[in-house]
């Protein structure tokens, strides 16, 4: 009885973490195409955004699982996770280059209008 309950366990943790990487898969892949779609990446530049940004999805998604929606506390943790992105697309391409790069990754907002800037 002991061993069932824990292989039940055990299937369980492993395949939430299965479905969680695969998520992490999707949106890198989203944002690789996003960025590929309006700039030419060499085949070593695209290796290091893939790995950075895997890195900055798991982080991302173990901060939205840790802390509570809408909470102070996330909003920091994620504006501390970005900025950590950040620093370390500066250090891989340098400053114009990562500037490029995350130029070409945002997303086209439909129905959202563009603020007027005075």
């Amino acid at each position: 009885m002991k061993k069932t309950i824990l292989l039940l366990v055990f299937s369980i943790a492993l395949s939430s973490s299965v479905f969680a990487q695969s998520d992490v898969d999707k949106k890198v892949e989203s944002y690789i195409a996003r960025v590929e779609s309006k700039l030419t990446l060499t085949s070593e530049e695209k290796e290091t955004l893939v790995a950075l940004n895997t890195e900055h999805a798991k982080a991302t998604l173990e901060i939205n699982d840790t802390y509570e929606k809408g909470s102070e506390e996330l909003k920091a943790k994620r504006k501390a996770n970005n900025q950590k992105y950040g620093k370390a697309l500066k250090e891989a391409f340098g400053k114009e280059r990562a500037k490029e790069i995350k130029m070409a990754a945002k997303k086209n907002k439909k129905g959202k209008k563009k603020k007027k800037k005075n």
